[in-house]
C-alpha cells in the first residue's frame, strides 16, 4: 500500500557520486510541513535516475513541457543563487 502524506514542500536532489564511491547516484527526498523538515528517503543506484513530468487533467495523465518548465524555474532559481554566491566568494578573495 502506497503512503499518501501531505506537506507544505517537497525537495528531490539528485547528487552524482564521485568515482570512487560505492554507488554512483544518490537520490533524497526531504518534506518539510510547518516548521519541521526531513529527510525520508535516501536511494543509492549505479543507474542513471529519470524523471518523468505529467499533467493530471481530471480524465488523462499526459506527459507534459508545462509541468516542466513550472519545475525547471524553481531549480534555475538554485542555480541563480549558487552563482551569486560563487560571485560573492570570488568577490571577497579579490
Amino acid at each position: 500500500m502506497t503512503k499518501v502524506l501531505t506537506v507544505d514542500d517537497v525537495e528531490i536532489e539528485f547528487e552524482k557520486q564521485n568515482p570512487n564511491h560505492s554507488c554512483k547516484w544518490c537520490i533524497y527526498i526531504r518534506l518539510r510541513k510547518k516548521d519541521k523538515e526531513q529527510t525520508v528517503l535516501m536511494i543509492r543506484t549505479n543507474n542513471k535516475p529519470y524523471t518523468r513530468f505529467t499533467f493530471h487533467s481530471g480524465i488523462l495523465v499526459n506527459r507534459s513541457t508545462e509541468t516542466l518548465k513550472d519545475i525547471l524555474a524553481n531549480s534555475m532559481n538554485d542555480i541563480k543563487e549558487l552563482r551569486e554566491i560563487e560571485n560573492n566568494v570570488n568577490d571577497e578573495k579579490n
